[in-house]
């Protein structure tokens, strides 16, 4: 008996404007690939409260046919793929094969319009406007999209979109910069007055701002001049403004929005950013007038909060001509208003830095740190800030302290990678409080700038003149430290992998012939399968044996015999690291990982307290000694390590979690 066709899953955890996107891909993938698709609206660990009550949006005969309990979702799912499983494939055969197997895709893309290589995603695009049509809407919903049809539809409307909201106002949104999500009000005048006669509607999160700009622009429309839903639902009155946005012909808005940019591909369009409508000199204009609000301090924003926020926008761009004396003194009527948000102090601690300010730098980072509301990405930054502050001071082992804690926490984060560098280049870290790394190679293993602004607080030329170093290095043989789970990823991450080989290919100093360099190309080659296990070892045992005296050697020689399953080397050539700095933490842990892996369980957990007791930066070796003791009801014991690492660093969460099972 021939199965019943596989289909198509869709589920979203987070709010509207992805959900409807989804739902949207999925109608498509179901109609090119002749099948059905299924809606799970309620999978584990949702979090939009606002769309609990689906019969809101949907029909009920259509939730009926569309919507999956918790029982036929676990059926369906059992053999299901996710849908980026076949993303790579030249070719649709696997993907039909599976679905004429009986078996379902997982589809949980919700930002970009889907396509396959085997696919022209500019034919694919303009069809989503149609397919919101096929979503069984309430007649109530109905009637209003058909009334924004009747308005907006092929009237050259251009749509706005401000992003505020939660962002100024909610824990723990405002603790955290988003550049790409606020955009100053000045973009939007720019391009309001670039426009000045062609119709214009505008959406926000934060109403005030709307009134604010019809003062200004009479002409601009806004959700009511369409329809009335105030009385409505949240969910109601948020896809009712995502429809009427998605109506316009152009949607304007921050570079990162869920809600506009499912708009945008609602309508079958892309989404345009200020840098698509504005020239470089109306930018540039219109960054000067957002300086100026700024100087006219807080009481020219809707609250302090949203003065901080617009602040980032505006230190951004100072700092990056040089105008830091500016951005110093701008941040300071801020900071007396009292602004919560637990970026500033971080903000003001990189002008100081840059200013040379160190002690007022480094007090302001002892301020931010002590905030619970920090963000784990920002608390990792301004460890790294103030690392550096105290290297400038040649307080190198405090420096290298700071500077561990927040490599192990975030060491692919752009800020610390080049706060790192620097100390690293003029001789700030203190290499016994970090694993046994060839320093002397890590110092030419360097990287491509990362991209102006891209996740990074500092501006990268006023910190570093040459390119910062790929961490990468390191973490080719201590990944299992960092607390990053990307970062613990290096050995299954084609890319990080080709990068370091670029980094291990272009250096400045070191000839390639080095040994320290053949021994690094030997371990990548290994994780990239370009050598077999072998010639590894043969390349190792050789480094191994021409310096007996270092233990980063051995460590590497021992690893390649586990892999082969000759445990027997492989503890003896530990044993032979750990004989050459037998005090040395990271040495102990690592021996003791490998017992634990190779059924000394006992033996191997006692070695990692021992690690621990030893160890003074590294959260993971202090948490994992604390969850043997847990492990074993030493409840008192586990205390204090669970704590040590929790004070390592406090936004990860597990350590304060395993902390409260002692009490």
């Amino acid at each position: 008996m021939t199965p019943a066709k596989g289909v198509f899953i869709g589920q979203r955890k987070d709010r509207m404007g992805a959900r409807l996107l989804m739902m949207l891909t999925c109608i498509r993938l179901a109609e090119d690939f002749d099948t059905t698709y299924k809606v799970n609206w309620f999978p584990k660990g949702s979090d939009a409260p606002e769309l609990d009550h689906p019969q809101e949006l949907f029909a009920q005969d259509w939730m009926d046919a569309q919507f999956l309990s918790a029982k036929a979702f676990e059926k369906l799912s059992d053999k299901a793929l996710p849908i980026w499983t076949f993303q790579g494939d030249k070719t649709p055969d696997r993907l039909i094969a599976h679905l004429n197997s009986g078996r379902s895709v997982v589809v949980e893309e919700g930002f970009e319009v889907l396509a396959f290589p085997w696919e022209d995603i500019e034919a694919i695009r303009p069809r989503y406007r149609d397919f919101i049509h096929q979503i069984g809407f309430t007649d109530e919903i109905r009637a209003i999209m058909d009334r924004t049809d009747e308005k907006l539809s092929g009237q050259g409307v251009t749509a706005y979109h401000i992003r505020r909201g939660d962002i100024l106002n909610g824990s723990p949104w405002k603790h955290t910069t988003w550049p790409a999500k606020i955009e100053p009000e000045e973009l939007y005048e720019a391009h309001l007055e670039k426009t000045a006669g062609q119709t214009s509607i505008m959406f926000s999160d934060q109403p005030e701002l709307i009134t604010r700009f019809q003062k200004r622009f009479p002409q601009l429309l806004q959700m009511s001049d369409i329809a009335d839903v105030t009385g409505m639902p949240r969910a109601q009155r948020d896809f009712l403004e995502l429809y009427t946005m998605s109506r316009a012909e152009q949607v304007v808005a921050p570079f990162i929005s869920a809600f506009s940019m499912a708009a945008a591909r609602i309508s079958g369009r892309q989404r345009l950013v200020f840098k698509d409508v504005l020239t470089e000199e109306e930018i540039s204009s219109a960054s000067h007038r957002v300086i100026d609000r700024v100087a006219k301090g807080p009481g020219a924003f809707l609250n302090v909060s949203e003065a901080a926020h617009v602040y980032a926008k505006a230190a951004q761009y100072l700092c990056a001509q040089d105008r830091i004396e500016q951005a110093y003194d701008l941040a300071k009527p801020i900071l007396q208003e009292k602004a919560d948000n637990a970026f500033m102090p971080l903000l003001q601690s990189i002008n100081c830095f840059y200013l040379s300010k160190w002690k007022e730098s480094e007090l302001l980072a002892k301020i931010g740190l002590e905030s619970s509301d920090l963000w784990p990405e920002d608390y990792a930054v301004l460890l790294a800030v103030r690392a550096a502050t105290l290297g400038a001071q040649k307080k190198r082992w405090s420096a290298s302290r700071y500077l561990a804690r927040a490599f192990w926490a975030k060491p692919m984060r752009p800020d610390v990678a080049v706060l790192g560098s620097r100390m690293l280049y003029r001789g700030q870290v203190s290499a016994r409080l970090f694993p046994p790394t060839d320093w002397r190679l890590q110092r030419e293993v360097r990287r491509r700038r990362f991209p102006p602004f891209n996740n990074l607080y500092l501006v990268q030329h006023k910190v570093l003149a040459r390119q910062p170093c790929n961490f990468d290095f390191v973490l080719l043989d201590w990944s299992d430290l960092t607390l990053d789970q990307k970062a613990r990823r290096f050995s299954n991450d084609p890319f990080r992998q080709e990068r370091l080989r670029e980094s291990l290919d272009n250096l400045a100093n070191i000839e390639g012939d080095d040994p320290a360099v053949s021994a690094a190309k030997a371990m990548l080659n290994w994780h990239q399968d370009v050598f077999s296990l072998s010639q590894t070892v043969d390349e190792m045992r050789k480094t191994a044996s021409d310096w007996p005296e270092n233990p980063l050697y051995h460590l590497r020689l021992a690893t390649l015999y586990e892999a082969d399953q000759d445990q027997t080397r492989a503890r003896m050539t530990i044993a032979e690291a750990l004989a050459c700095d037998p005090g040395n933490p990271f040495l102990i842990y690592a021996m003791g990982k490998f017992l634990i892996r190779n059924n000394a369980m006992e033996q191997g957990q006692n070695q990692i307290i021992q690690a621990a007791d030893l160890d003074e930066t590294t959260p993971v070796i202090q948490g994992e000694a604390g969850q043997i003791l847990l492990r074993r009801g030493k409840k008192s014991k586990a205390r204090p390590y669970l704590q040590k690492a929790h004070d390592l660093f406090p936004p990860y969460k597990r350590f304060a979690n395993q902390l409260a099972r002692t009490r």
